[in-house]
């Protein structure tokens, strides 16, 4: 039984060690699939084209023979050829590019072969050129990460804000108004099924996972798209729709979201749909319940499991909310709105700036790895003017 490494663990640039699993390799399978300092493992396979190739490399984090499973691909380099640090951000400049997603095929799952990866081309400069790159993108990216720290703080104070403005107006409620989830809603819905649909292309029909909802919003973009008769099949019980508001049990619990599109969607595994009733409560109020502490305190009191936590059915039918009449429920929303409308442009700014601070760093690593500039003469400032994603 040795240490290794699969999917999970790899993510762009990083290494996720917090959870590394031990399996069964006989010293004829150590020597094929053993790691050593230096590997780039990229993720063969995912079930979002934007997460296949996602890379990393191996530095001796675990002692003794760690090996690695067949979900991943290691590029090994030839040390008379390549510098592993290079290769690893050749392999980033490929992923952020778009090209690993080019070759990977697939429905439900994308998959990439050896083969592909293999075949793909690459410009090796001097080692010591190749080390000067490594070393350059190392720093830089260190910068990068420390300013996109700063901005993810100030998203979470903005999350936070709301959090407390949403506390104060419940609990200003009496113990009265509390009720049953059930009370306030016309439907409850999860998913029954167990498997996901195959992918059928660019079909208007979608599947929402709990990836999907975050933060209160719903994002029904980056998601799998099924034929009309899946879609049939799977919204037997009733197709979502603008006003309800949706909940992970799972991956992770406790995230809320209000749905605002039209677009034809159906349930997920470990997704949550609650419909309220026009006649008890607004679709707001009843997602500020779900994004309030109180009901956090629920989710933690009803989550079970060790490795994964998450919530049964049956204990997210017995959430109870804060339920006042409809007039009230109107005022605390209006104020709420009002109170977090300065947050809530912060956080949208917060998001738009990590996304450029993304777009830069991908633009950086593809620059300097395609020898778009020199690195030795870079300041380390403005160095990725006039280059282009």
């Amino acid at each position: 039984m040795v240490p290794y490494l699969r999917a999970a663990n790899v993510k762009d640039g990083v290494l996720d060690l917090t959870e590394v699993k031990e399996m069964n390799f006989e010293p004829p399978e150590q020597q094929t699939f053993a790691l050593r300092p230096g590997d780039v493992l990229i993720t063969e396979g995912s079930g979002s084209l934007a997460a296949v190739g996602a890379s990393a490399v191996w530095r001796g984090e675990i002692d003794g023979v760690v090996c690695f499973q067949n979900h991943l691909l290691r590029l090994r380099p030839r040390g008379d050829r390549a510098d592993g640090r290079f290769l690893g951000w050749w392999a980033r400049a490929m992923f952020g590019s778009g090209v690993f997603a080019s070759i990977a095929s697939g429905a439900n799952i994308y998959h990439m072969s050896a083969e592909r990866v293999r075949a793909l081309p690459i410009e090796l400069p001097p080692l010591e050129e190749q080390h000067r790159i490594a070393d350059f993108l190392d720093a830089e990216t260190a910068r990068l990460d420390q300013i996109e720290g700063l901005v993810r703080k100030a998203g979470q104070l903005a999350v936070a804000r709301r959090t407390a403005v949403i506390d104060a107006e419940l609990g200003a409620l009496s113990d009265d108004c509390v009720a049953p989830v059930t009370r306030a809603c016309e439907l409850v819905l999860d998913c029954v099924n167990k498997t996901a649909p195959i992918e059928a292309g660019e079909t208007p029909y979608r599947m929402l996972r709990t990836s999907n909802v975050r933060d209160g919003q719903v994002n029904v973009d980056d998601t799998y798209r099924v034929s009309e008769a899946t879609f049939k099949k799977w919204n037997r019980r009733g197709a979502p729709q603008v006003g309800d508001v949706l909940f992970t049990r799972q991956a992770p619990v406790g995230e809320a979201g209000l749905l605002t599109s039209d677009a034809p969607v159906f349930l997920g595994q470990q997704v949550m749909l609650y419909r309220p009733n026009p006649l008890r409560a607004t679709p707001e109020f009843l997602l500020y319940n779900f994004l309030s502490s109180f009901l956090k305190r629920q989710f933690e009191l009803a989550s079970d499991g060790a490795a994964h936590s998450h919530m049964r059915v049956h204990d997210c039918l017995k959430l109870r909310i804060y339920c006042p009449s409809l007039g009230k429920q109107r005022q605390i929303v209006g104020r709420v709105s009002s109170a977090l409308d300065h947050a809530d442009r912060l956080r949208a700014a917060t998001t738009k700036q990590a996304d450029l601070l993304a777009e830069r760093r991908q633009a950086l690593i593809t620059a300097a790895v395609t020898g778009q500039f020199d690195v030795s003469a870079a300041s380390g400032r403005n160095v990725t003017d006039g280059v282009t994603a």
